[in-house]
Formats: structure tokens, sequence, C-alpha cells
């Protein structure tokens, strides 16, 4: 039979939070040269934003006039992009994140309305804050390295939105686990108080 009872306000409040970052995550996945507006990094002395899959030049470093912004799918940057070509495999972990977040909030939704799936929510919850983890890392190291190589070369680099995303989203996450554990925790005491009652009630029946 399944349960339909009401479900715990930490697994809403979860399901709030993982909503929360996998958005965040999926901005930052699609940051420049998708959405131009969400960047890592820009730097303003050549006018060159750098996003998840690539970076997108204005006029000042691609020469074409009239572009605000030229885009570049892929990373061959020189020297001040960490591993060249690979941070752009490697960055493909920032959109897995994202993915595995959508499956979590769905996976939370059932909880609420059928709490005997609370299991599978936090267990997928914990995967997705272990890919966000990694993402966070790449993000920081890739372009942290970055920004520093670029500032060596007084290109005045500048950290974006898509920074501050990766970093929020990972901490909400971070922040979903512990409510998901709590949701299933109550979930479990509840199921087995009623089995306790329901034993104890045939007990008394059957002796009657």
């Amino acid at each position: 039979m399944v349960d339909r009872r009401r479900s715990p306000l930490t697994l809403t409040l979860a399901a709030i939070a993982v909503f929360i970052a996998t958005l965040f995550f999926w901005l930052s996945a699609f940051s420049v040269p998708f959405i131009k507006s969400i960047h890592y990094i820009h730097t303003r002395e050549n006018d060159v934003k750098f996003g998840n899959f690539g970076w997108c030049a204005g006029p000042l470093f691609s020469g074409i006039g009239g572009v605000a912004c030229h885009q570049h799918v892929g990373y061959n940057f020189g020297s001040w992009i960490p591993g060249g070509k690979s941070a752009t495999g490697a960055l493909i972990l920032v959109a897995l994140t994202a993915a595995f977040g959508t499956f979590a909030f769905f996976s939370l939704l059932h909880s609420i309305t059928n709490l005997a799936s609370g299991a599978a929510s936090f267990g997928l919850t914990i995967f997705t804050n272990l890919l966000a983890f990694i993402s966070f890392l790449l993000v920081v190291i890739i372009f942290g390295t970055a920004h520093h190589r670029f500032n060596d070369d007084t290109l005045d680099a500048h950290y974006g939105a898509a920074f501050v995303l990766v970093i929020l989203g990972w901490l909400l996450y971070l922040v979903a686990i512990p409510l998901v554990f709590l949701g299933w925790f109550r979930e479990r005491h509840y199921r087995n108080q009623t089995t306790n009652v329901r034993y104890q009630d045939t007990n008394v029946t059957v002796r009657a």
C-alpha cells in the first residue's frame, strides 16, 4: 500500500534547494558562448568573455566591427587556460551535474507524494552533490588559474556570474543532503511505528 500521508517539510525544502542549484548549474553550463551575459571570466583589456564550452570575443580582440560577441566553441586559447582543449571536455561535468540535478529534483517531487522512495532521492542527491563538488573544483582550478595568468599579462580579468553560480549551486546541493536525510529518517521512523502498532493490534485481536 502506497503511503500518501503528508510529507515532511524538510523534503519540500530540499526540493527547492535542489531546483535552485540545478538552475544555477544549467545557467553556468550554457554560459558564453551561448548565453552572452553569463561568463566565468571577462578580460576587459581585450574584451573577451570565457564560458563553459568556449569564449566570446568583442571587436577589440576579434577585429570584426559591429559584432559585439564573436562566438568560439571549445578552448584553444594559448597558455592562459589550463589544459587547453581538454578544458572543454572537463567542463562537460558542469552540464552533467545539471542533468543529474534535474533527475534528483524530480525524484524529490516523487518522494513528497510517496515517502517510500526517500532512499532513492537521498542516494541521487548525494551522487549529484559529488558531481557538483568535482565541477566546483574544476571551475575554481581552471578559471582561478586563468584569472591569475590573465592579470599577470595585465588583461584586467574579472570573475563573472557563472563562477559565482557554480559555487552557490554546489553549496545548495550540500544543504539539500541533510534535509533529504531528515525527511527519509522521519519516514522510516513513522513506518516502523505504524508497523509496530498494527502488529500489536493484530495480537490483541487474535487473543480476543
